[in-house]
């Protein structure tokens, strides 16, 4: 079913793949102020905290090159598996921080980003500042679901490679069965949660029950849950790599010439072009996911429709 000339940003139907996909990318060219608004203000954020770590260490007399890796058909000493970590140490370090903030940033524009696409699907439209006093209450189980979101998966994953590596006095293939078991439900505790963020925060639900609800919601619907979920994951990166791609090739240029200005300038640039698109497509991608569920298995299209009406 295509989408026709409506003020709804989807049809209040079982949507296909083509409809939340095409809704998400709506999304973002029916409130480009908004969404783009927010994204570059995210990124704008999460390539500062890369541009001052990087700074820092640079100024602690550290370098960013990055190391040569050895030769893999000759003999690897000890000396430069540790000269290797030392030389890596930085590049983490930069990483690490990145990744904090970009955890904590996402977690935050996620909610606003929900409560404007809740809204756009009813085919009404709020702002930033509004879609902000609406999550503000919500921001602390926001940030708490989004942490459990990523450490139920990682922590069962850890288990069976750790309980492979035990049985591993018995037959080594054991460590390979445990990591196979721990990666399957890892995954599934990942894409069971994927959707519980729109949960929480359209049905303002408590933490476990916003951890219930997402499960109820994919139950029956797993394997095409998890098909649309993971094209989402892929279609959000393939558009941060596309609209970072010019900053990319520039950064590589000024590596040449200044690794340590340029280069990390560019760099910097390119994340924040590619978050600016990257958060609004997935939040948008998740919430579309999250409404189909429902429709499929609450029937709520009934619901939509009176709203969208008043």
């Amino acid at each position: 079913m295509t989408q026709g000339a409506s003020p709804n940003l989807i049809p209040h139907t079982q949507l296909t793949l083509n409809e939340i996909f095409v809704g998400s990318l709506n999304s973002i060219r029916r409130m480009p102020k908004t969404l783009l608004g927010i994204g570059l203000f995210a990124g704008f954020l999460v390539g500062i905290s890369t541009i001052v770590t990087s700074a820092l260490i640079v100024r602690g007399g550290e370098s960013l090159d990055l190391p040569q890796i050895p030769n893999p058909s000759s003999v690897i000493t000890a000396e430069q598996v540790q000269e290797l970590l030392t030389a890596l140490g930085p590049t983490l370090k930069i990483g690490i921080t990145t990744a904090l903030v970009l955890f904590f940033i996402q977690a935050i524009t996620s909610g606003m980003y929900t409560h404007i696409i809740g809204n756009a699907i009813i085919g009404k439209k709020i702002n930033a500042n509004e879609s902000w006093q609406k999550s503000r209450p919500q921001l602390l189980r926001i940030i708490l679901l989004s942490l459990l979101s990523f450490i139920l998966p990682t922590s069962l994953l850890a288990v069976g490679l750790a309980i492979g590596i035990g049985l591993s006095t018995i037959n080594s293939l054991f460590v390979f069965v445990g990591l196979g078991a721990g990666l399957l439900g890892a995954i599934y505790l990942w894409f069971g949660l994927f959707i519980s963020i729109p949960v929480l925060v359209l049905e303002d639900l408590k933490l476990k029950m916003a951890v219930k609800r997402s499960f109820f919601l994919y139950h029956e619907n797993i394997l095409r849950g998890f098909g649309i979920g993971l094209f989402g994951i892929i279609a959000s990166q393939a558009i941060s790599i596309v609209v970072s791609t010019p900053f990319a090739l520039l950064a590589q240029t000024g590596a040449t010439e200044d690794p340590t200005t340029t280069s990390i300038f560019m760099s910097s640039m390119g994340s924040i072009i590619g978050y600016t698109f990257m958060l609004p497509f997935t939040a948008a991608f998740t919430t579309l996911l999250y409404t189909d569920l429902r429709i499929r298995k609450e029937n709520i299209a009934t619901e939509l429709n009176k709203a969208a009406a008043q």
